[in-house]
């Protein structure tokens, strides 16, 4: 069942957004003082795009997400994301459809859920780990009538497709007999998508109204609405505080998917820049820190306490200094303290 979302039309009035000049302003799809919706199209999608288009403008070379060798900017998600979803449309995707994703990087999954959303379509993202059958399954209970996967996780996927109701396939790289998402993105701009227009001016946005589907999860399960995933993004805006010129930096094992979407959200509202970290152990997660200069790493409880207690870096200083990390969980005060004391690092519960 989905949550409870009785607190949509109050819980975004003042979410913080890059003005001109960098001050915060109230984004337009609230008017009045009491943050009523403006119209239907009331996606976390629309909030986004419109914000990583002006985040473009200010910041041309600064990207928004990045995975191994591979870089996406703020103009080029804000793009592709309409294009995309104006092609999924013409090779018949309509509002309410379910959209099975298994997918590895960030870049991948911020396109293919913003995309499937603009739609009007349910993007419902699978565990990249998970063996053919589960994913069969999970793709069958759903109802998923259509994938979007990568060159990376693409041979478990197509083979899970065999068992279930999937019929189209969409694909991030060079995958045989799928269709690439860049041919969306074309088709999308033969449609009439103007990828150079700015916020929304010619975007035929197909939100539903708040209560409909914005999210599908499988393990476990839970169904979340657009007010809900509204709701969740404002709250954790207000425990990371991410700000303009931030990097951070995240392995996806580290945190819940909602959890690193909303993330990558809150980076594309923010001009910040997101690193997906594909790899699980602390030393990956250190290179990231050091190779991108974050200011902001994602860490379970376990890697905080190896990095207070079992880690001395060689200079007898950490790469970066003072970055905040964000505990996915309740972090134990003894180890805040010695993170703190070792290495100048403090440690906050991410929400």
């Amino acid at each position: 069942m989905s949550r409870a979302s009785a607190s949509y039309t109050s819980a975004y009035t003042h979410l913080r957004m890059p003005g001109p000049g960098g001050d915060a302003y109230r984004h337009p799809m609230f008017d009045g003082d009491h943050g009523q919706p403006a119209g239907t199209d009331t996606g976390v999608t629309r909030l986004v795009t419109d914000a990583a288009w002006g985040n473009a403008a200010r910041h041309a070379d600064r990207p928004a997400l990045v995975d191994p060798g591979r870089r996406l900017g703020y103009g080029g998600f804000a793009a592709a994301v309409p294009a995309a979803a104006a092609g999924l449309r013409r090779h018949g995707v309509r509002p309410g459809d379910t959209a099975a994703l298994h997918l590895s990087g960030v870049c991948d999954l911020a396109l293919a859920v913003h995309a499937v959303s603009a739609a009007g379509a349910v993007p419902t993202p699978l565990p990249r780990d998970a063996p053919v059958a589960e994913l069969a399954a999970m793709m069958s209970e759903s109802g998923a009538r259509l994938l979007l996967t990568c060159s990376e996780t693409a041979a478990v996927s197509l083979a899970a497709t065999e068992r279930s109701f999937v019929r189209q396939v969409f694909a991030f790289g060079d995958v045989p007999d799928a269709t690439p998402f860049a041919r969306l993105v074309e088709a999308g701009g033969e449609a009439g998508t103007d990828a150079g227009a700015g916020p929304a001016a010619t975007v035929d946005w197909a939100f539903g109204p708040p209560c409909d589907l914005a999210l599908r999860l499988c393990a476990p399960p839970e169904k979340i609405t657009h007010a809900d995933r509204l709701a969740d993004l404002h709250r954790l805006d207000a425990a990371v505080g991410v700000n303009d010129g931030d990097v951070l930096v995240c392995a996806a094992e580290d945190c819940t998917l909602p959890t690193r979407l909303g993330l990558i959200d809150l980076c594309l509202l923010h001009g910040a820049t997101l690193v997906g970290v594909p790899d699980p152990g602390v030393t990956p997660l250190l290179a990231a820190i050091a190779r991108h200069r974050a200011t902001l790493a994602v860490v379970t409880p376990a890697k905080l306490r190896a990095l207070a207690f079992d880690l001395a870096f060689d200079s007898g200083a950490p790469p970066v200094p003072g970055v905040r990390l964000l505990v996915t969980g309740y972090p134990d005060p003894e180890v805040v303290r010695a993170c703190r004391e070792r290495h100048g690092w403090d440690a906050v519960p991410l929400g």
